[in-house]
């Protein structure tokens, strides 16, 4: 479950070495090859069917399709990911219950508000440049394998308007030595703070990663005190009837030159006085555990509407599929195209990957269990057979023979 994970993470590596040693300091690697697996336990507990029906819940919300920093215009997240592009679901937290366990055990625990970010990146592939991000974040490979360069903190600690490589590629001069160069494979951890430079892609393997972020810049006494300071202003706190009009007032004038900037400056003076006279630190964390009730309120609530049902997903590994009645296909091996024909004739070319080619080959009109098909990507074989249905080329059967009542789920 979820809170088993959060709870050897916590246990094997979120201890009071990390927090004086790493945290918010330098990125680390733990080596699953080396410490064990029981600091990530996720691929025990994230299969592709989850994804899957993730997938279906967060498509149109949360769901982002990238590669090389250039988002996808395909018909379906199952075309996109079979063309190469990398599957980011934000706040992934809301839609499957093992991540939402999982962030809000390590919330409860160290970090106030946790959220996770999905990344599942196709063989030979990037979804973005080299960046730097404003929060701390907890990576746990699930699967496959992905390799990872960390270099160094052009900023310390940066606020959200200071990330880098976001809009355009990171000037060369601030990039400097590797900090880490590493293949991160299942059941391995990586800490990146807050700030540090970073990248990533696959080689020969699709790689599914989670990304626990805690969004450390919004929790800095910097921004929790402009942020005190606008509760201020808005419960009427620091507002005599001058400053109230002044707070309501357009700019336009003072940068015309019309206002009395001396009069102005008084005014705002007088609040400012006025805010630091009660400023405290009792004030300041006082709001920020308000601003994060409502924060894990919502998120309960949003996990509560959108955990529910799976989608448009009706494919999973414990369902069977043959071709359609009346469909016959013709494919070779290696091809990139498959052909499908009816009995009245008509005829469909379809455009396919050579790695999909075998699936499709194995494919009769006699039902055969997902599970079964050969594919050596779990989630692939997912995105293939979607597209057939979609295509009107498969059937799927919701309930399998008596006989599968038998057979464990996984």
């Amino acid at each position: 479950s979820g809170a088993d994970v959060a709870e050897g993470l916590c246990q094997e590596l979120l201890d009071s070495t990390f927090f004086q040693e790493n945290w918010e300091r330098k990125p680390f690697h733990f080596c699953a090859a080396e410490k064990g697996c029981s600091a990530n336990r996720l691929p025990d507990a994230l299969f592709a069917d989850d994804l899957a029906a993730a997938v279906g819940r967060a498509e149109g919300i949360n769901l982002k399709m990238f590669r090389s920093n250039e988002t996808s215009d395909l018909e379906t997240p199952w075309h996109s990911y079979l063309a190469g592009f990398s599957m980011v679901i934000n706040q992934a937290d809301r839609h499957l219950k093992v991540l939402f366990d999982l962030c809000k055990g390590l919330g409860d625990r160290h970090f106030h508000h946790v959220f996770a970010v999905v990344y599942l990146t196709p063989p030979g592939s990037q979804a973005v440049r080299v960046h730097t991000d404003d929060q701390d974040v907890i990576l746990l490979q699930v699967w496959g394998s992905k390799h990872w360069t960390v270099y160094n903190a052009p900023t310390h600690l940066p606020y959200t308007e200071e990330m880098l490589g976001k809009e355009q590629a990171v000037p060369g001069n601030l990039i400097g030595p590797k900090e880490l160069d590493f293949t991160i494979r299942p059941h391995d951890v990586l800490y990146i703070p807050r700030g540090y430079l970073h990248e990533a892609a696959t080689s020969t393997e699709a790689s599914l990663h989670i990304t626990l972020t805690v969004p450390t810049s919004d929790y800095c006494w910097g921004v929790q005190m402009v942020k005190q300071l606008n509760s201020e202003l808005r419960s009427g706190q620091l507002l005599t009837p001058d400053s109230q009009s002044l707070c309501q007032a357009s700019l336009a004038e003072c940068l015309a030159g019309e206002a009395p900037k001396d009069e102005l400056d008084g005014k705002i003076q007088d609040m400012l006085s006025r805010f630091l006279s009660n400023l405290s630190a009792e004030a300041v964390l006082k709001g920020f555990e308000s601003r994060m009730a409502k924060t894990n309120l919502g998120q309960d609530q949003q996990f509560s509407q959108l955990s529910e049902g799976s989608g448009n997903v009706l494919i999973s590994r414990n369902r069977r599929v043959r071709l359609m009645y009346g469909v016959t296909c013709f494919c070779e091996e290696g091809s990139q195209e498959a052909i499908f024909g009816r009995a009245d004739g008509r005829c469909m070319r379809m455009e396919i990957t050579p790695s999909s080619s075998k699936l499709i080959r194995s494919l009769t009109d006699t039902p055969q269990w997902v599970r079964d098909l050969p594919c050596s990507d779990s989630f692939e074989r997912l995105c293939i057979l979607h597209i057939l249905l979609d295509a009107g080329v498969i059937q799927v059967f919701l309930r399998g023979p008596e006989e599968s009542l038998e057979m464990p789920q996984r």
